[in-house]
């Protein structure tokens, strides 16, 4: 078996989820709080430094969020209204200074990263929901929450040598049984070939074989070609019919976007939602903050057992508009993958005999299964007329995030504000950010080409397998398969002008599992009802979580 770089890099990213680190006790993550000029901090409120971190008032022993906090113009006065602190931003006020400031990625308390903690004199006028003035000189001290690199690499260090095996077992049963992915999409960057994400998601049956558009992060090989490779790292066997590179050259101060149908839209000025709730609660620092490891991951249990598991979006909405694009990046989880393993071993030795039939199921049949256990996310848009979906977005894959833009018709919108609904089964997506831009698409010069070479891992040439949309299929059976593609490379000569690629490829792909136990009907039956897939998904999380809870007492 071979193993190619951008598999490595996958098993390192499976390896960082959850389920490494509670297999792994010597490899902790840990944080530091580092003081700060109370000062400064309020002449910087507004700055990227501090416009997205999530502030704390310390009054004693209590804590509170500072909600709709402002800053005077004169920077001597704080104004907010305290709120109720999630427990996700309760870790450091729990432990303390005296505590081992550890925190687990991906899991609730990981947000401390992303805090400011503002200590003042014990203060009885400070309740919840109510106005709260602070003078900035009454502070006693400001600490901004960091992650403490030298910690925690150092616990990896140390801890390596004993958990190696460990590591590798858990990143096998993970790979080989559970991840359920679909054809890696790697890219020349000016360095190097980069795993950039996945395509066609959930395009798991010939029927469904359809198109997707990936946005790349592309420079020139030493050549002068643009270089792209798509790989099968996993267990299944991949079919891409096509692969074509949009060019897309626009002026520097727009960015491009790409829609679910390959519509290219730019983007110049992104609004931030003013308010992000799940369930009433708070998770704006969530969805606000790009590339900043926080993301909304559809895990609120209490939301979910009242299958009511979405995230609502407020937005201001300017004078005269009439239409907007919904910006997000996001992918789907790992956890996802591991729910749709536990659900296919539920058939056993039929799993083979299963997917022949599936085979012959009507394309809406199946799309519409997908709806009803919620595995699309839904995206909905309060109108006059009531909630009206905008979109069911397909999978993505869950080792890269990617952005998406979802055009959005306000015409019926009967109010100044922008309400938006994203739904989704319990932990299928994680949210890294979200946001609306209402400017008009600019004009974007478009040019798309085809391979001048396409040579795969044995230097076949299969150039014109993949220049034609034709039902003519790139096959790719077996773990290691992988297609080198060149494009020519036309660099803009307008200085004010820059490029940005997106791969346009088709196709579809299928599982292979060979399992040896008993098909379990009974359990089976259960995913022929509605929203089954994602309660079944909240309970595996709470046994998962019960057994880490009952470990830890036992320590």
């Amino acid at each position: 078996m071979r193993f190619n770089p951008s598999f490595q890099r996958v098993i390192f990213g499976i390896t960082s989820v959850p389920l490494f680190c509670m297999l792994t006790p010597a490899c902790h993550n840990y944080f530091k709080a580092t003081p700060k000029d109370k000062f400064e901090v309020a002449q910087s409120y507004n700055t990227p430094a501090y416009e997205n971190r999530y502030f704390i008032l310390r009054n004693g022993s209590s804590a509170y969020y500072m909600n709709n906090m402002l800053v005077s113009d004169d920077k001597r006065t704080i104004t907010c209204i305290l709120d109720t602190l999630p427990y996700n931003h309760t870790l450091y006020s729990r432990m303390g200074n005296s505590g081992n400031m550890r925190y687990k990625p991906f899991q609730p308390g990981a947000e401390v990263l992303n805090e400011v903690h503002i200590y003042i004199p014990m203060d009885t006028s400070a309740h919840l929901s109510a106005s709260f003035s602070l003078p900035v000189e009454k502070i006693q001290k400001v600490e901004v929450i960091e992650k403490d690199k030298g910690r925690t690499t150092s616990s990896y260090v140390v801890g390596a040598v004993g958990i190696t095996a460990g590591i590798l077992a858990v990143v096998v049963i993970i790979v080989l049984a559970t991840k359920s992915s679909c054809p890696f999409i790697s890219a020349y960057d000016g360095k190097a070939l980069r795993l950039q994400g996945e395509v066609y998601g959930g395009a798991i049956y010939p029927q469904l074989c359809r198109n997707d558009y990936l946005k790349l992060d592309m420079a020139p090989t030493p050549s002068g070609r643009l270089q792209l490779q798509i790989s099968n790292e996993l267990k299944e066997k991949q079919f891409t019919d096509l692969a074509e590179l949009i060019v897309a050259t626009h002026d520097k101060n727009v960015t491009v976007v790409a829609d679910e149908n390959g519509a290219l839209h730019t983007l110049s000025n992104p609004v931030l939602p003013f308010s992000a709730t799940v369930a009433n609660k708070n998770v704006l620092p969530l969805v606000t903050g790009q590339n900043d490891n926080l993301s909304f991951n559809f895990d609120d249990t209490a939301a979910a057992k009242e299958k009511n598991n979405q995230l609502d979006l407020v937005f201001n909405r300017p004078p005269g508009k009439t239409s907007a694009k919904l910006v997000l990046r996001l992918k789907n989880s790992y956890w996802l993958d591991m729910v749709y393993g536990k659900i296919a071993q539920g058939f056993g030795r039929y799993y083979p005999t299963y997917i022949k039939k599936q085979r012959s199921t009507p394309v809406e049949k199946l799309e519409q299964w997908k709806i009803d256990q919620q595995l699309p996310l839904q995206i909905s848009l309060e109108t006059k007329d009531g909630w009206k979906t905008q979109r069911n977005l397909n999978f993505t894959g869950p080792v890269a995030s990617r952005e998406i833009a979802i055009p959005v018709d306000l015409t019926k919108c009967a109010s100044d504000k922008i309400n938006l609904k994203l739904s989704s089964g319990f932990m299928f997506w994680e949210i890294d950010y979200a946001a609306l831009d209402f400017s008009n698409d600019e004009c974007i010069s478009v040019s798309r080409k085809l391979p001048i070479l396409a040579k795969d891992e044995s230097g076949r040439d299969v150039t014109q397998v993949l220049s034609k949309d034709d039902d003519i299929f790139l096959e790719q059976p077996e773990i290691g398969n992988a297609t080198l593609i060149d494009y020519s490379y036309s660099p803009t000569k307008d200085a004010s002008k820059t490029q940005t690629y997106f791969l346009h490829a088709k196709g579809y792909y299928e599982h292979i599992r060979n399992f040896t136990n008993a098909p379990n009907i009974s359990f089976l039956r259960i995913f022929k009802q509605p929203g089954a897939m994602s309660d079944f998904s909240l309970m595996l999380y709470r046994e998962a979580m019960n057994t880490n809870i009952n470990s830890l007492v036992k320590k």
